[in-house]
């Protein structure tokens, strides 16, 4: 089974509560095993005016066979116009890998 690292950000105006929640959503409907919340600093440019500004990080590991849906989960309910969405492979130890499986659907 491949393990994967996928990244996105919320604004900094949701409070800690409302990120819960949306990451809650995810790991209740079993697309995600885990998922890392952090506040960052973000600078990008956006229609003509490089930005710099505060954001929630979110660090959401899942398996491979759920990428495709948990990328839709996150399109969908995305506040941003264009949310950053990466996802890398990853190298796993075989137990936290089999506990990945467990808590995440069957495809």
């Amino acid at each position: 089974m491949s393990v994967v690292k996928v990244v996105t950000t919320l604004p900094i105006s949701w409070k800690e509560f409302e990120v819960g929640e949306w990451a809650y959503a995810l790991l209740s409907g079993k697309i995600a095993a885990c998922i890392q919340i952090n506040k960052i600093k973000s600078m990008y440019p956006w229609e003509g005016t490089i930005n710099s500004e505060e954001e929630w990080k979110l660090s959401i590991t899942t398996k491979l066979d759920l990428i495709n849906g948990l990328i839709k989960s996150i399109q969908a309910t995305h506040p941003y116009e264009v949310p950053q969405i990466v996802w890398h492979a990853v190298n796993a130890e075989e137990n936290y890998s089999n506990w990945i499986k467990d808590v995440t659907l069957d495809e």
